[in-house]
C-alpha cells in the first residue's frame, strides 16, 4: 500500500516532502472553468484489478484500434455537454511572457515542482522564474487538487483540451500575458498540442512525445495498471473505480526511469509523492481525436529522452524528425532527441540541461 511505505520514506527522511523554494513567487488558486463539448460514449468497464489487468491487455493487442479491435467508443453525444470544475493551480507571477505547463498521466502539476529536499535542480517552475517567466502549472481534473470527476464521462482529451483553452483564456484577461508559451510533457504534450491546434499561442515545447502510439504497448504492459481507489485507499478511496495508477514504484521506474541518469531517491518520492491516478476514458478518447498538427502556428520544440519507453520504445534517436514533420504550419521546429533520460525528463541528472534547452529555445524565438 502506497501509505505503508510513504511512511517508511518520510522518517528516514530520504524523500521528505517540503514547501516550494519560493513560496513569495507563487501562489495556489482554485480557478473555476466551464467547459461546453461533447462527449464521447465510453463502453468499457473497470471495477477491480481483474478489471484492470483485462483492459491492459486491450491495450497491448496488436490489433487495438484496428477493425478487428476497435476503441471502446459507441459513439459521441449528440449535444455539448457544459460543466464546470475548480482547477487547482499553482501560479507564479503576474503576467508578462507566461508559460502553461501540463503534466502527463500517472503525474500531478509536481512534476513542474518537486518537493522534497534538494529538489531545485528539478524544478522547471524555478528555472522558469528565475528566467523571468511568469507560470502557471495546474492539476488536469481528476488529479491531485483539481476536481475529482467521473472517470469515463468527465475526464475525456477533449474535455481537457477545453480546459486548457480556458487556462489560456485567464493568462490572456486575468493576467495580461503579452506572449503564451505552452509546454506538455507525456499525454499533457497531447493537450497542449490539441489545444494549440485551435488556440493562438507562441510557442508550444513537448516532451515525452513521438505523435505516435506504435510504442505505447510496453508502457502500457510494464506499468502493470491498478484501480487507484484499491492500491491507496486512504489517498484515493474517494475515486471511483476506472481510476488506474502503476502496481509499484518498480513497475513506475521501469515506465518513466532510465538508469544510471536518476536518483532512486527521486523515483521513491515521485511514487508515493508525486503521482496520482490517471481516468480509463484519457486514453481511448485521445485515440479517438484527431489532432490537426498542420494548424499550430507557434513555433515548436520537441525534446526527449533519449530513452523513453512510451514514446519511443526506449530509443529515440532519428524518431522524432517524423514527429518535426507534422507541423507544416509551424513558425519553426526544432528537435532534441539524445538527451540521457527516460521518459519523465524533469526528474533524471540531465534536468538542469534540459530546461536550459527549453528556456533558450523560447527566447531565441521571442518569448
Amino acid at each position: 500500500m502506497h501509505a505503508q511505505l510513504v511512511a517508511g520514506i518520510f522518517f528516514t527522511g530520504a524523500a521528505l516532502a517540503l514547501p516550494y523554494a519560493n513560496l513569495s513567487a507563487c501562489r495556489e488558486l482554485q480557478l473555476p472553468i466551464t467547459v461546453s463539448v461533447p462527449r464521447f460514449i465510453v463502453t468499457t468497464t473497470v471495477k477491480d484489478n481483474w478489471d484492470a489487468v483485462s483492459l491492459s491487455l486491450n491495450l497491448t493487442n496488436r490489433d487495438f484500434a484496428m477493425p478487428a479491435d476497435p476503441l471502446p467508443i459507441s459513439g459521441v453525444t449528440p449535444n455539448s455537454v457544459e460543466s464546470t470544475y475548480m482547477i487547482g493551480a499553482t501560479i507564479c507571477g503576474h503576467g508578462g511572457p507566461t508559460l502553461i505547463l501540463t503534466h502527463g498521466i500517472i503525474e500531478s502539476k509536481l512534476y513542474w515542482q518537486p518537493t522534497f529536499g534538494g529538489s531545485e535542480k528539478y524544478s522547471f517552475v524555478d528555472a522558469a522564474v528565475a528566467a523571468g517567466y511568469s507560470v502557471i502549472s495546474y492539476d488536469r481534473i481528476g488529479v491531485g487538487s483539481s476536481s475529482k470527476v467521473n472517470a469515463l464521462n468527465d475526464a475525456q482529451f477533449q474535455v481537457q483540451t477545453a480546459v486548457l483553452s480556458a487556462i489560456i483564456d485567464y493568462a490572456n484577461d486575468s493576467m495580461n500575458a503579452t506572449k503564451i508559451g505552452l509546454i506538455g510533457h507525456s499525454y499533457g504534450s497531447y493537450i497542449t498540442a490539441g489545444t494549440a491546434s485551435h488556440a493562438k499561442v507562441d510557442a508550444i515545447i513537448l516532451t515525452g512525445f513521438s505523435g505516435n502510439f506504435s510504442y505505447f504497448g510496453p508502457f502500457v504492459a510494464g506499468a502493470g495498471f491498478r484501480v487507484a481507489r484499491i492500491q491507496d485507499p486512504l489517498r484515493w478511496g474517494a475515486l471511483d473505480s476506472a481510476y488506474l495508477t502503476s502496481s509499484d514504484v518498480y513497475a513506475e521506474t521501469y515506465a518513466y526511469y532510465t538508469a544510471p541518469y536518476f536518483e532512486r531517491r527521486v523515483a521513491e518520492w515521485s511514487y508515493h509523492v508525486g503521482s496520482e491516478p490517471f481516468a480509463v476514458a484519457e486514453l481511448p478518447t485521445l485515440l479517438g481525436t484527431t489532432i490537426d498538427y498542420s494548424t499550430i502556428k507557434g513555433s515548436v520544440l520537441l525534446l526527449q529522452g533519449k530513452y523513453d519507453v512510451s514514446a519511443c520504445g526506449g530509443d529515440c534517436v532519428g524518431l522524432l524528425g517524423a514527429a518535426g514533420g507534422l507541423f507544416t504550419g509551424a513558425a519553426a521546429v526544432e528537435t532534441v532527441d539524445d538527451l540521457p533520460a527516460g521518459h519523465n525528463l524533469n526528474l533524471h541528472l540531465v534536468a538542469p540541461q534540459a530546461f536550459q534547452m527549453m528556456l533558450d529555445f523560447l527566447k531565441r524565438h521571442g518569448i
